[in-house]
């Protein structure tokens, strides 16, 4: 079986994560380039491939099966026509988007664009994946099936870290979102609050309408309508990925690690469990895109309901939104503006 031909588009500093997913993914690299055009050489010579320095052009006429956006720059940032073109140019010559930050990477501006139907219909599914998603982890996966037994959530936390080369916060907001939705629902209010790495005395930076470029951390309560809720930590700024959840509800406790889960009743005796067989000395992260990558490239893989992006955006803009009014704000609103502006 021949290997997918693989294009990357990367900052600098994941060169030696790539290194590891092409690796791992067993991919043919055929090309690299950089965002930052000065450091496209250096890129495509540490990866020892030719350099790409047009990714839309490359999207339309590189031999490549699979891109690989692990920086996107500014491409996906805003809800622009050309880029979704760009997408579809890749899509109609069977060959597969992956990346590593949410396109696109702001709800603003959407209504009137090519973007809006894309949301709408669920089209954006196809034409770009979003990894690693949560959700699709094996744990997770299993997780799922065990809900089916163990009911409703009543509330839970959620704690997701990741090192910044595999993603921004506001990549792993969406992550997290995505599996909350998939996990309790769609809340009706979030509230947040952000902190910058560079905070300090005196400076207190806040988020702009992108996901994009942003760094640090970010807490929420989640309220639902039929009164469950639910609160998540979320941070790119750790040495390795760490996921821990506790879920609570009428058959007890589910504890989840970066190791699997336990589902304890009332009373603490064991109902379940579940242990990922994990590689110690390869961050989990890295292991997760790379099946992920490796799974989209084969087109065999389990069916598994898309992204509702639509929902999602909405979701993580509310977020934004709240740590700069200080209040709660509702998915629901921002979805209809969104779409209406």
């Amino acid at each position: 079986m021949s290997k997918a031909r693989c294009v990357v588009w990367i900052d600098p500093a994941q060169v030696s994560l790539l290194k590891g997913i092409i690796e791992r993914g067993n991919f043919e690299l055929i090309g690299a380039g950089s965002p930052d055009s000065a450091r496209i050489g250096q890129v495509a010579s540490s990866l020892d491939t030719q350099p790409i320095d047009d990714l839309r052009h490359a999207f339309a006429s590189a031999d490549a099966d699979l891109f690989i956006l692990g920086d996107p720059g500014s491409f996906g940032n805003q809800a622009s026509d050309p880029d979704l073109e760009g997408l579809k140019a890749a899509h109609g010559r069977n060959v597969e988007i992956a990346t590593f930050e949410p396109i696109p990477a702001t709800a603003s501006e959407i209504a009137g664009t090519l973007y809006a139907e894309s949301l709408q219909n669920g089209s954006l599914n196809e034409l770009v994946r979003l990894a690693p998603l949560t959700r699709h982890t094996p744990t997770i996966v299993e997780l799922l099936t065990v809900l089916e037994t163990f009911g409703p959530i009543r509330s839970c936390n959620i704690a997701i870290g990741v090192p910044s080369n595999m993603g921004s916060l506001g990549a792993r907001l969406f992550d997290a979102m995505d599996l909350i939705r998939s996990l309790v629902g769609v809340p009706n209010m979030i509230e947040a609050a952000y902190i910058s790495p560079a905070a300090g005395r005196g400076l207190h930076p806040l988020p702009g309408q992108s996901l994009r470029d942003l760094h640090g951390e970010i807490t929420t309560n989640l309220r639902f309508s039929d009164g469950r809720c639910a609160s998540m930590l979320l941070s790119d700024q750790i040495g390795s990925s760490n996921l821990s959840m506790t879920l609570i509800g009428a058959e007890g406790l589910i504890q989840v690690d970066n190791h699997g889960f336990k589902w304890q009743d009332s009373k603490g005796n064991e109902i379940d469990s579940y242990q990922y067989e994990s590689t110690p000395e390869i961050d989990q992260t890295e292991i997760h895109i790379a099946e992920q990558l490796i799974e989209l490239c084969s087109g065999v893989g389990p069916k598994r309901s898309p992204i509702d992006y639509q929902t999602i955006l909405s979701m993580t803009h509310s977020t934004l939104l709240s740590t700069r009014t200080g209040q709660g704000e509702s998915p629901r609103s921002v979805e209809q503006i969104m779409l209406s502006m």
